[in-house]
């Protein structure tokens, strides 16, 4: 399906750097072929010129249209004569400069005519639009175009509305401009035109529709000239995604869009970086392997794993340290390559009935001929220091003693080090798998922490990035890299990435970089608080594996079960 991203009215310089700071991670994220930008205001709030066009195509525009301000800059009207990639409005007098419809080609190769037409209710003088949509689409029709935008620049909602029903069905979508305020009554018609009444603007909204809002109170109260400006305050995007089968042109979808932006360098978003409260965590567990060495039990893990994967010895590497810097026995057992579930099961049975092993962790994973499962449901739940064991994953859900998932379990300590508030927040999870998702947003639930919980997961389908933005609290953990961008996260939420994934980088030396299920740039822009990849979650995983160690250990000599 054809993705088309329509950016409504830029309003000023203010307008242009939200544009600049969102657009490329919401093409990204959006997966968009062609982005429409309206851009009679992109030039100190009044008209176009040479160099505002410059900075919205260099944002990722592929077409500006216009509206009734476009002529505003008399010095502009030979740049808009010229500018193959400028629609003005279709239906002025012969001889105005510029073109009303024009045919581009989108990411996928989709031919898309955008049409430009200004409305006639209160506003200056044009001729028909509807007649001039009429020819424009069948002018269009002829050139065998069959996906067709319509960017409609009118003053009333009954004249836009009407303007969609006049098209139903032989053109793809009509999005109404010029009043600055998103309207909330976007929809599919029953022939399959996509149509909304207004996108609204993208610019500062501590305004009045964009606009300094001191000046334009003046402006009202005194009914004297007033000199308005763009405003600065508050900035966001307001954009309508429309999906759209390119071989009839009709409408799946229609979406609206608001994202918020401010300033990466300003240095407002929280970092909730990992190493600090990971230190804590190993530095108390260690105090403890000390009065237990002193009590006569020496704290011992187990770590099982199979074959040689490179990510596995690197993860191995990093508990084994981490648990020897807190006092912990280790006691590696590495299985051949072709290890077999059976071969794997004994061998984590007989740790499992040794007295002087007190926590046994199996590096996943173990290779396509070993059933992990049947691996895991073999430790005995109280040495299960991952916290997968079936019986904890029980206990968990109950909210009853148990050992619980590494992962989970370090977040939980990572926001309460970052004294993140909980209680009565929304927490959106992005990620159902057992590690993770399930187990965190069952602990986010519980009495205690008293979130409000949703899972999304691959299924979710596109309300998944809506879903993301209602979340006070947002837990990637969804697997792909840089999945999440600034346009899925509500502003001021807190963001924790939890994933972690070497990808192609040909500016690093050594050709790669890490990363993780947040696009880091674009969501710190928006979000409140953010833990970074590398240095936020991973540290906390690892000090739970020793926090963990040491819990089983304490409990085994405590005669407790779990």
């Amino acid at each position: 399906m054809l993705k088309i991203l329509f950016i409504a009215d830029v309003i000023g310089s203010p307008g242009r750097e939200a544009l600049r700071a969102r657009l490329p991670g919401l093409k990204r994220g959006t997966g968009a072929h062609f982005t429409i930008v309206n851009a009679e205001n992109s030039a100190g709030g009044f008209g176009v010129t040479r160099e505002a066009a410059a900075d919205l195509f260099a944002s990722g525009a592929d077409v500006l249209t216009g509206g009734n301000h476009l002529w505003d800059r008399k010095d502009s009207i030979a740049y808009i004569a010229e500018e193959p990639r400028l629609v003005r409005p279709a239906n002025l007098p012969a001889g105005t400069p510029g073109h009303g419809t024009l045919v581009f080609r989108a990411a996928d190769g989709t031919s898309i005519g955008v049409v430009n037409l200004l409305g006639r209710v209160f506003m200056k003088e044009a001729d028909c639009p509807f007649r001039t949509a009429d020819a424009a689409v069948e002018s269009l029709r002829s050139q065998g175009v069959r996906v067709i935008v319509v960017d409609f620049h009118a003053e009333t909602t009954a004249e836009k509305v009407a303007m969609g029903w006049h098209l139903d069905g032989r053109v793809s979508a009509v999005i109404g401009t010029h009043t600055h305020v998103q309207t909330a009554d976007e929809r599919v018609l029953p022939q399959g035109t996509a149509c909304v009444s207004d996108a609204g603007m993208t610019g500062g909204f501590e305004s009045v529709i964009g606009m300094d809002r001191g000046a334009a109170l003046r402006r009202f109260l005194t009914l004297m000239p007033e000199r308005l400006t763009p405003a600065e305050g508050d900035l966001r995007v307001n954009a309508v995604l429309v999906t759209v089968d390119p071989s009839t042109g009709r409408a799946a979808a229609i979406e609206r869009i608001q994202l918020p932006h401010r300033s990466v360098s300003a240095g407002t978003v929280k970092l909730l970086t990992g190493d600090q409260p990971a230190l804590s965590v190993r530095y108390a567990a260690r105090a403890e392997v000390e009065r237990l060495i002193a009590g006569g039990v020496m704290p011992t893990l187990a770590l099982v794993s199979v074959g040689e994967d490179p990510a596995s010895q690197i993860y191995l590497k990093k508990k084994s340290a981490a648990c020897a810097e807190a006092g912990i026995a280790i006691r590696r057992v590495a299985l051949a390559a072709g290890a077999d579930t059976r071969a794997v099961v004994e061998r984590v049975r007989a740790l499992g009935a040794d007295p002087d092993v007190h926590g046994i962790l199996v590096q996943l994973p173990l290779g396509p001929q070993v059933n992990a499962q049947a691996v895991l449901e073999s430790i005995p739940p109280a040495r299960d220091v991952d916290g997968f064991h079936p019986e904890n994953v029980g206990r968990l859900g109950l909210g009853l003693p148990c050992l619980m998932p590494c992962t989970p379990r370090g977040i939980l300590e990572l926001l309460r080090y970052h004294q993140v508030p909980l209680a009565g927040k929304h927490a959106v999870v992005l990620g159902r798998s057992p590690i993770v998702g399930r187990p965190l947003a069952t602990l986010l639930s519980l009495k205690g922490l008293d979130c409000t919980v949703t899972i999304g997961h691959s299924a979710s389908g596109p309300a998944l990035r809506a879903l993301a933005r209602e979340a006070d609290l947002l837990i990637a953990a969804i697997g792909r890299p840089e999945f999440v961008t600034g346009d899925w996260v509500k502003s001021g939420a807190t963001v924790v990435d939890v994933g972690i994934h070497r990808v192609p980088d040909p500016t690093r030396r050594g050709g790669s970089r890490i990363t993780g299920d947040v696009e880091f740039e674009s969501v710190a822009a928006v979000a409140g608080a953010l833990s970074p990849v590398p240095g936020g979650v991973g540290p906390m995983t690892v000090a739970m594996v020793v926090a963990n160690t040491v819990l089983a250990a304490e409990r085994q000599a405590g005669g407790v079960r779990v």
